[in-house]
């Protein structure tokens, strides 16, 4: 059984937490065969070496395809769909790239090493989870693969998590919050935000939590028995340009979601919720008001979901001009509302930005069917030499 553990990062700096993670595996007695990690702005060589004291490494720069397209054309894959799994359409500053694109590196990368189990954490998370004891807040190491392989051994073809630490949704309090979680598609959290004056937006393991059947798989704490990909899709998020740059759509990891029950794939919420720096300062408490790295990491936040709507929303069906205005109208109020809170006019360009969304739905549609072909032919001509 060979077991590998994947990150997307873009550049590997010596602060990277993929060696706590290899010490922690190690800890608990587990043998991890490989890492894979995709680098689009270079990588700290005391870093990599470190890394390979350990463990082999798979490192896949994203500005050279040449390395996994060579692998590609050795299993029989055509060079139209080689180029569409390896070839992103738009790069971002300092090496940015779509989060599905990225991801799908390491998927592919993991799948020709016949890696048996893949295990995808972030760049911003750690092998502990915050719990509360005692009214502390404490970090408390776990057996993360572990947790993980406890359930992939068994029934469950994916296990995922959510996270401890500070939500991406910061303490608030303003008029139109309901407006603004509407147009981003986030209302779901409502409740919960209007209370964040008594909780903080701070997440906690919790010790009775106990594994149960689920259908959201978090991409950052997710782990994979890889033969899942021969019928599910690979992962897929757009990007969009505006005036004022070049912005990332959040969710490859809820469009994966969307396709779990129809192939009759197995999820399972293991309640390992690692902890997640999510504004990357913690202890800090996230600041809206006050603070304007708060206000940059929540303001990528909204533009990533709106990022995501319009494709998301097709997947879903019904009718994406009726959600359209619906977002369009209660994103009009809440942006408003929410720079008038911050004292920042940048939250009023997030309306803008809707349209911008929605107005590329086409072209996302368009590269997400091409993907599907592409990863057809992969998986077909991949799983079958298997």
């Amino acid at each position: 059984m060979k077991i590998s553990i994947g990150m997307i990062t873009n550049k590997l700096q010596s602060s990277n937490p993929i060696l706590k993670f290899l010490e922690n595996a190690e800890k608990f007695g587990h043998t991890i065969d490989r890492v894979i990690m995709t680098c689009s702005t270079g990588a700290d060589e005391r870093t990599i070496r470190a890394i390979r004291e350990k463990v082999s490494l798979s490192i896949i720069d994203l500005n050279r395809p040449q390395y996994l397209e060579e692998q590609l054309r050795q299993r029989g894959i055509s060079s139209q769909a080689a180029q569409t799994l390896l070839t992103v359409s738009a790069h971002g500053p300092n090496g940015r790239v779509p989060y599905g694109f990225n991801r799908n590196q390491v998927l592919m990368e993991a799948i020709l090493k016949n890696i048996d189990i893949l295990i995808f954490v972030d760049s911003d998370v750690i092998p502990s989870v915050l719990t509360l004891s005692n009214g502390e807040l404490v970090l408390e190491e776990i057996d993360f693969v572990g947790e993980h392989l406890a359930s992939l051994m068994g029934s469950a073809q994916i296990t995922t998590s959510e996270y401890s630490g500070y939500n991406i949704l910061p303490p608030a309090r303003f008029d139109a919050m309901e407006d603004l979680l509407i147009g981003l598609q986030k209302d779901d959290l409502l409740s919960y935000w209007e209370q964040s004056d008594t909780h903080h937006c701070i997440m906690t393991q919790t010790q009775s939590g106990s594994m149960e059947p689920c259908t959201k798989v978090l991409g950052g704490n997710a782990g994979f028995r890889l033969e899942v990909f021969s019928v599910l899709p690979p992962f897929y998020s757009p990007y969009y340009t505006a005036d004022d740059g070049y912005y990332l759509a959040r969710g490859e990891d809820t469009v994966l979601s969307l396709a779990l029950k129809p192939n009759g794939i197995t999820c399972t919420n293991i309640q390992a919720m690692i902890f997640h720096d999510t504004y990357k300062n913690y202890p800090k408490r996230p600041d809206l008001i006050h603070d304007a790295s708060t206000q940059e990491r929540f303001y990528y936040a909204c533009t990533g979901w709106i990022g995501r709507n319009p494709f998301y929303n097709y997947l879903l069906g019904g009718d994406p001009q009726e959600v359209r205005e619906l977002q369009r109208k209660h994103l009009a109020s809440g942006a408003s509302a929410l720079a008038e809170y911050t004292s920042n006019p940048r939250y009023l360009t997030l309306s803008d930005k809707l349209e911008i969304s929605w107005n590329n739905l086409e072209r996302y549609i368009r590269e997400y069917n091409g993907l599907m072909d592409a990863w057809s032919e992969f998986a077909a001509k991949v799983f079958r030499q298997a």
